[in-house]
């Protein structure tokens, strides 16, 4: 299916908590140094501290100004988004070496019991981060992020929602996938934003939304994120081996999105006994941007309950 095509693109990427204040303080920023690699981040808001890993340029475009105003946001790139980034064994590089990543993060910011947050691949890491390190974090926000990836049941799922996709949609899409020639010419930033909007109608509740502007001025190593979607989480199953998650946990998805379908999910897990799922009927892949209004309710009434 040509959904699997999505794979290297599939870098959001792009998460919160509660504490009702009048302004968000002024944005601070630096970096950190992790095994050579230089990871820029950005603090915004004010209120309980809330990790959100992947890129302090993407993703604080796609949270309202209205959020910061609940929670203390610090946004960092992950290695393959890092201007500076110091080349690696990609075959040494997998999903413990990733968690490791995060925690070296942790410490650096020194934050004591965040939340962390994580959207699309992005969460389905801070997932892995809290089977690991759980006392480490205060809960888990995960928003359209996949649970299984690169197996066949996976790709049974993603086909089954998009055969209900509508004519238009299908039509939309089978045009793109007519420009992929000229997509292949590209490398980098201009590669990601290009395959990003390519696959529009699988992305976005509007299946004409033009997302270019998420990226600009991102730094995207390709070969870094091919590696992570066709080597790390290939034949991935979030819930394969029980680990338990002990920290509150919410899950938002878009009804919309075909690449990481919300039927990959249940609405419950033993393994995480504080365990919400939220679906939205009118977004795709990103809900924190398509719904603004009502994924800021819906997380703040969860930070509500669980954090006041």
């Amino acid at each position: 299916m040509r959904t699997i095509q999505c794979k290297s693109l599939f870098i959001l990427s792009l998460f919160l908590s509660a504490c009702v204040l009048a302004h968000p303080k002024a944005q601070s920023s630096g970096s950190i140094d992790v095994d050579g690699s230089v990871l820029r981040y950005t603090v915004e808001g004010q209120g309980p501290a809330c990790l959100v890993i992947g890129s302090s340029i993407y993703y604080p475009r796609t949270f309202s100004k209205n959020l910061r105003q609940h929670m203390k946001m610090y946004f960092v790139d992950m290695k393959w988004f890092a201007k500076d980034y110091a080349a690696e064994n990609l075959e040494q590089v997998n999903i413990e070496s990733i968690v490791h990543d995060v925690e070296q993060i942790r410490e650096a910011l020194d934050l004591e019991k965040p939340l962390i947050m994580g959207h699309s691949i992005h969460g389905t890491i801070a997932t892995e981060y809290v089977k690991k390190y759980g006392d480490q974090v205060s809960g888990l926000i995960v928003v359209g992020s996949p649970a299984a990836w690169g197996s066949a049941s996976y790709t049974e799922k993603a086909a089954e929602l998009w055969a209900t996709a509508s004519p238009q949609r299908k039509k939309l899409q089978e045009e793109n996938w007519g420009k992929l020639k000229e997509i292949d010419r590209l490398t980098g930033k201009e590669e990601a934003s290009a395959r990003y909007n390519n696959m529009s109608p699988q992305y976005w509740f509007n299946p004409e939304y033009d997302a270019g502007w998420l990226w600009d001025d991102m730094t995207v190593h390709s070969e870094v994120t091919q590696h992570l979607f066709t080597k790390v989480f290939s034949e991935y199953n979030m819930f394969a081996t029980p680990t338990r998650i002990e920290v509150p946990t919410i899950v938002v998805l878009g009804k919309y999105d075909y690449v990481v379908p919300y039927t990959l999910w249940e609405s419950s897990y033993e393994s995480v006994p504080d365990f919400k799922l939220v679906l939205f009927e009118k977004s795709g892949h990103t809900p924190q941007l398509e719904e603004p209004q009502r994924f800021d309710e819906e997380l703040v009434r969860w930070l509500n309950q669980k954090f006041e």
